[in-house]
């Protein structure tokens, strides 16, 4: 009986001839006997990647395992003096206020949702490190007296704004999307040797609803963040930046590799 590396401590596992079964608290790896798993196969030049997200990137197979619903609260926005944007989704819900919402200021968690509020005609842009809990600090460098709206999503990954609440800023919130798993992204063929590329933590829990993470599998998560969702597993690589283009970058520099992960 062939030895495997497993991506988990701590976990319970069913052993039988031809397959093992791991259980981890955020997705069950299935284990293949790897002698079986080969008779047959020929390798590929080139590691296959996959993209699980809401939108697709260049170069890579795009798994849409998330959908967006827009709820479009009722926003008064001429309380506030700038509105705090953590994703492109928020930008989107913009599109639905008739309000002049470009005219406020717009402090948004990297560049990449920084890029999508300019493109939808945002003026003054503050900029994050890509992480939440970067934005107090960012938000101290304006005048405690200004009102902020923050423009989030039903399901948020890390509670900063109470940080900021307690350096004095004022923040109010407005749920103005939710994301759910895409029940059509299920049903997609993914190579034992593949590359998985995960953009957040609900893409993490709306895969393992479907899938299951094989050991040959390499696993790249944008940020901390997401990589913390895995919960007991250990080898997860991180981007060096939290966008998707730099984890895209990353798994391509894998694929070409003759290292083991």
């Amino acid at each position: 009986m062939p030895i495997f590396r497993t991506h988990c401590w701590n976990v319970s596992v069913v052993v039988s001839l031809t397959k093992w079964t791991v259980s981890t608290a955020s997705c069950t790896i299935s284990v293949l006997n790897r002698l079986q798993r080969s008779n047959g196969n020929k390798a590929h030049p080139l590691r296959p990647i996959y993209l699980i997200s809401k939108t697709p990137h260049p170069g890579v197979i795009h798994i849409p395992i998330l959908t967006i619903s827009f709820l479009q609260p009722d926003i008064d926005f001429t309380k506030y003096n700038g509105i705090i944007l953590t994703s492109k989704q928020a930008v989107l819900a913009l599109e639905h206020y008739t309000f002049d919402w470009e005219r406020l200021t717009c402090v948004c968690v990297s560049e990449g949702t920084a890029d999508a509020a300019r493109k939808g005609g945002a003026g003054r842009v503050e900029i994050g490190d890509g992480y939440g809990t970067s934005l107090p600090k960012v938000l101290k460098s304006f005048a405690l007296n200004q009102r902020w709206l923050y423009l989030r999503p039903k399901v948020i990954a890390t509670d900063w704004v109470e940080t900021a609440r307690e350096d004095g800023i004022h923040i109010d919130e407005a749920i103005v999307y939710e994301t759910t798993c895409n029940e059509e992204a299920h049903g997609v063929s993914i190579e034992a040797n593949a590359i998985l590329v995960f953009t957040s933590p609900s893409s993490i829990t709306c895969f393992c609803k479907w899938y299951s993470i094989l050991p040959t599998h390499t696993v790249v998560a944008i940020g901390k963040t997401t990589r913390d969702a895995f919960a007991d597993a250990k080898e997860v690589l991180i981007s060096p930046q939290n966008s998707v283009a730099s984890a895209v970058e990353l798994a391509q520099k894998i694929a070409h590799s003759t290292l083991s992960f």
